[in-house]
């Protein structure tokens, strides 16, 4: 597939629309030659005809572009986890492109006692992580991802979900929590405002047996208007790199990312409609 060329014309036009989707008022056509940098003659093509096929509406009243209420109504079908998996998606690629690792996006669906990967840049590395593609779940007491949406959560909703893990049929979460030094992983991930594995998770897939992946893990919260939305990591080999020195290298890309998927949640309306959001934590 990264063989076959794309359409730069299909590009341009979801560029235009993802930029009106950005002015909630609507757009002028200054706003958007300069949130796109298009120029002005192409610009009036693709409004044209998006115009055509109904996607894009220009008000008589305002002479602003909207997109238009078909366009919305497709969108509505969508569900709301496809929708942040998409918004995620570029970030990651670019995140991808410039610390060439992969990287995940992760959720928490309620009463899960793990992570689910909602997206990944996995495919788009170029060194090789062992780890399955798709939407895995992922342990959520031990791991880089499971521990930094945690960290963000207030005290009552952390220890909620680490109960339950407790209980759960996870065996990697089970030995974590029996140690009694997960709020202290905790406390000090939320101080540096990142988290790493817990030293004593290695790998392991939900409830299956463990085994050393021979990664480690950095993640950090995803947090939107006073929400956790999930959690950023980027994995690598621990032979390749030490903690100390992906930070060192990494970190300001890693929380661009997180803030930009988190910014465009919030821009498009996202936040209403996903499940489980939980509030952050205050201190």
């Amino acid at each position: 597939m990264d063989s076959i060329k794309t359409i730069r014309a299909v590009e341009r036009a979801f560029e235009v629309l993802r930029a009106i989707q950005r002015f909630p008022e609507g757009a002028t056509l200054v706003e958007l030659q300069r949130a796109t940098g298009l120029s002005g003659p192409t610009l009036l093509r693709l409004l044209k005809t998006l115009m055509g096929l109904n996607a894009v509406s220009r008000s008589m009243a305002d002479q602003r572009y909207r997109n238009s209420v078909q366009l919305h109504a497709l969108g509505a079908s969508i569900q709301p986890l496809d929708r942040l998996a998409d918004v995620a998606a570029p970030w990651l690629d670019r995140l991808c492109q410039q610390i060439e690792w992969p990287s995940d996006l992760l959720v928490h669906r309620g009463e899960d006692d793990f992570m689910t990967v909602l997206e990944s840049s996995l495919r788009q590395s170029p060194f090789y992580v062992p780890r399955r593609r798709g939407r895995v779940r992922v342990n959520l007491l031990g791991s880089a991802s499971g521990i930094a949406f945690l960290c963000a959560l207030p005290s009552a909703q952390q220890q909620a979900l680490i109960r339950r893990a407790r209980g759960g049929a996870d065996l990697h979460n089970t030995k974590v929590a029996a140690l009694n030094d997960l709020t202290q992983h905790l406390r000090l991930s939320w101080q540096r405002g990142w988290a790493l594995r817990h030293p004593l998770y290695r790998g392991g897939g939900h409830a299956l047996p463990a085994r050393d992946d021979g990664l480690q893990a950095l993640a950090l919260p995803i947090v939107a208007q006073g929400c956790v939305l999930g959690a950023l990591n980027v994995n690598w080999n621990r032979k390749a790199a030490t903690a100390e020195r992906m930070v060192e290298r990494h970190m300001p890309a890693l929380q661009a990312a997180a803030s930009g998927i988190a910014a465009e949640a919030g821009q498009i309306g996202l936040l209403q409609d996903l499940p489980a959001l939980r509030a952050v934590r205050k201190d």
